[in-house]
């Protein structure tokens, strides 16, 4: 592959299409053409393409509003003429912007007889525009995208699509013997969620503590389990033992919180009280977040990680941009060039499932674009006309939503007529 290559590509909301020949072509240069609106996607490209371990030099150029074909064609044409004074070998890709850009970029490649492509995300494979020297002379005889499909992980995909990171998540491969005790157990997995959140549990109704000092008293509560599921849980340091039998909240969030909690007493001044707290109380009611639900998490994440179809998979990982808020999303995973994002739920009625689709849909397209696979996994569905509304905006919104019997299904996670 020559190493003196300058890419130049159209730039749109979407970025996966600019991306992927960054990654197989490795140029030397990038060039890219985009409108007011879509100017600053270039530089997500960019970091998304450094975090992949390709550095490129880029020079933007910026397009009217609404560019006519003239317009792209001039642009283009005069980035050819330059690049190639420069000893490089333009390569045009029309993939982006939007149709009357394509055209415009593919009749300056073509007049000039520069390497062309197109970006088919959907087959992973480039086409070759035969413009002028066919596609193989500076891609190889490989169209494909699996030479740099492994380094399209998550963190990668979200970056091109403006996240500033994503972290690795937890491992819940230690967690998995007590999710799957519980996924075939339904009747130990209600007798779990009544010793939780039912009236006379550990939190009833799920009701929060609000402070430290709240924190701090629930973490001497005690609470009782079935007992194969009190061992297991022990053995992940899920609960601590308690008084005659019963069963207590791990205790290490127990100084932070006690030092938070004395600070608000005295009325003293703490400057990284939130951080301090949220993360101090994250890890006091992880626990019982798994009993409650997250095992059904991780259940749907070992079905993912078996169909064989996904890679990187992260539980709870939090994604982030700056300047905007830090957000946990129960599963992400990569299929191919997309990402794929699952929303895991144990339960719940219609009411309160239709706006979680609704936010759950914004959530995936902002973080991995509009073609992000998106999944909705419900421990118990709703039934009735509740679960009939609820299948109903899912397949609007091209979320596939996914219950218990499906995961044992070898074709639950293939693609099928449900899109975006």
């Amino acid at each position: 592959m020559p190493s003196n290559l300058t890419l130049i590509q159209l730039i749109s909301e979407q970025t996966m299409q600019n991306l992927v020949p960054l990654l197989a072509l490795k140029p030397a240069r990038v060039i890219h053409l985009a409108t007011p609106k879509t100017a600053g996607r270039s530089a997500h490209i960019v970091e998304a393409a450094r975090q992949a371990q390709v550095n490129v030099c880029v020079e933007n150029i910026r397009l009217s509003e609404m560019p006519t074909i003239p317009e792209t064609s001039r642009a283009v044409l005069r980035a050819i003429g330059i690049e190639r004074e420069r000893a490089s070998i333009p390569v045009v890709n029309f993939t982006g912007g939007t149709k009357l850009m394509s055209i415009g970029a593919y009749e300056a490649a073509l007049r000039e007889q520069a390497v062309s492509l197109y970006v088919d995300t959907d087959h992973q494979q480039f086409l070759d525009g035969h413009t002028g020297p066919k596609l193989n002379t500076v891609l190889g005889d490989d169209f494909s995208f699996t030479s740099f499909q492994q380094t399209l992980t998550v963190n990668t995909i979200a970056v091109a699509n403006g996240r500033e990171r994503v972290t690795d998540g937890r491992d819940w491969a230690p967690l998995l013997p007590l999710a799957r005790h519980m996924w075939e157990r339904p009747a130990t997995e209600l007798a779990v969620h009544e010793a939780c959140y039912g009236k006379g549990g550990l939190m009833p109704r799920g009701q929060t503590p609000r402070s430290p000092d709240q924190w701090l008293q629930l973490l001497d509560r005690t609470f009782t389990l079935p007992v194969e599921i009190a061992r297991l849980a022990l053995e992940v340091g899920l609960i601590r033992p308690g008084a005659d039998g019963t069963w207590q909240l791990p205790d290490a969030p127990r100084a932070e919180l006690q030092e938070l909690a004395d600070s608000r007493a005295r009325n003293t001044f703490v400057p990284d009280y939130d951080p301090r707290r949220i993360a101090a109380t994250d890890l006091a009611q992880f626990p019982m977040t798994f009993l409650t639900g997250g095992w059904w998490e991780v259940m749907v994440a070992a079905a993912f990680e078996r169909s064989g179809l996904f890679r990187d998979i992260r539980w709870s990982a939090v994604t982030g941009e700056r300047n905007g808020a830090d957000l946990e999303e129960d599963l992400l995973a990569v299929d191919g060039v997309q990402i794929a994002c699952i929303s895991c739920k144990r339960g719940g009625s219609g009411g309160r499932l239709l706006p979680h689709l609704e936010e759950f849909n914004a959530r995936a397209r902002r973080l991995g674009g509009n073609f992000t696979r998106r999944f909705l996994a419900l421990y118990f569905p709703p039934q009735g006309k509740s679960g009939a509304n609820i299948r109903q905006r899912a397949t609007e919104l091209g979320i596939r939503l996914l219950t218990p019997a499906d995961l044992s299904k070898p074709d639950a996670f293939a693609r099928s007529g449900v899109r975006s």
